[in-house]
């Protein structure tokens, strides 16, 4: 797969630089060739991480070299790489080699850049589950020789929504356990987009998204193949899982004097739910309520750790005429 090989070039790249990462932190380092006077019509290097963080994991992107301390304002659409020591779907180990297919020219946001005339580099940053920490912030300048650049198509554009929200590549939304997740997709091109989860916390299946759990993080990755107008274009919507609100499905009861209804044994999630009157006028055992006047109803449910909120919810009660 076109997107597969991208990625494992990517990361080739990032090894051969020839020299540790001097980082705020410094918790990685490379151990690579050179990455000077590389063929602009393209390059692949080759190398391995000697030291790998431990707080996340990194993108790895071919940039633009960034102004004074700021993340680059330009970065390959399609030349970039997720290592990860966990190992999930998309990732690559920090353990083995790393391959990177570099270009002397690319394309980011529509905006394309000759490497060859501009200082471009490797830019290596935490994952989306760090977002915002900027300690792992290093860019490797890299070279190309004089030449004609292969000509870079821009990568498709591909807007995918969640519930009708837009999401941003990279940057973590929240998703609750279970809820309601319509994902949508489109490219530009008219390509079809394919849609993959990455991890094993959430299944994608149809147009649904679906946290298995409510605790931890997920990804949703997305791909097109290249046409003749575009590249193929890829990445990863991160998600940070939430617990599940539980509900009872049953706000009011409407009943006639004297009768005896059974209610909702368990929520949504199949946890029990445990009813209590708050006055006499009705009688309440296990999920059976008699009924002789009009009154409200507590329904709770207990909590599961990493999976669901605790249930405390108001049934009104009133008398049919």
């Amino acid at each position: 797969m076109k997107t597969r090989s991208i990625i494992t070039a990517v990361a080739i790249a990032i090894s051969s630089l020839g020299f540790a990462a001097t980082a705020q932190a410094e918790t990685f380092a490379f151990s690579s060739s050179p990455l000077t006077n590389l063929d602009p019509t393209g390059s692949t290097v080759n190398g391995g991480f000697t030291k790998f963080p431990t707080k996340a994991g990194l993108y790895i992107q071919q940039c633009v070299a960034p102004v004074g301390a700021d993340r680059p304002a330009t970065c390959s659409d399609t030349i970039q790489i997720w290592v990860s020591a966990s190992g999930g779907p998309g990732t690559t180990s920090p353990t083995g080699p790393i391959a990177l297919k570099v270009a002397g020219s690319i394309t980011g946001k529509g905006v394309t850049v000759d490497c060859t005339k501009v200082q471009c580099g490797l830019f290596f940053r935490f994952d989306h589950t760090a977002p915002t920490d900027t300690s792992e912030d290093k860019f490797f300048p890299i070279t190309f020789k004089a030449g004609t650049t292969a000509p870079a198509l821009a990568a498709d554009e591909v807007t995918v929504t969640l519930n009708g929200t837009p999401l941003v590549r990279n940057v973590p939304s929240n998703l609750a356990y279970r809820a309601d997740a319509k994902i949508v997709a489109a490219a530009k091109s008219g390509a079809a987009v394919t849609l993959t989860s990455l991890t094993p916390e959430c299944a994608y299946s149809n147009g649904v998204l679906t946290a298995l759990k409510g605790a931890g993080q997920c990804a949703l990755a997305y791909s097109t193949v290249a046409t003749a107008t575009t590249a193929a274009a890829s990445g990863n919507f991160p998600f940070l899982l939430t617990p599940g609100n539980q509900r009872v499905a049953l706000k009011s009861l409407v009943i006639a004097k004297g009768k005896t209804k059974a209610l909702p044994a368990t929520t949504n999630f199949g946890s029990e739910i445990s009813y209590k009157s708050n006055s006499k006028n009705c009688r309440v055992e296990l999920n059976m309520v008699e009924v002789k006047g009009a009154c409200t109803l507590t329904a709770t449910a207990a909590a599961k750790a990493d999976m669901w909120l605790a249930l405390k919810s108001t049934i009104k009660v009133t008398i049919k005429k």
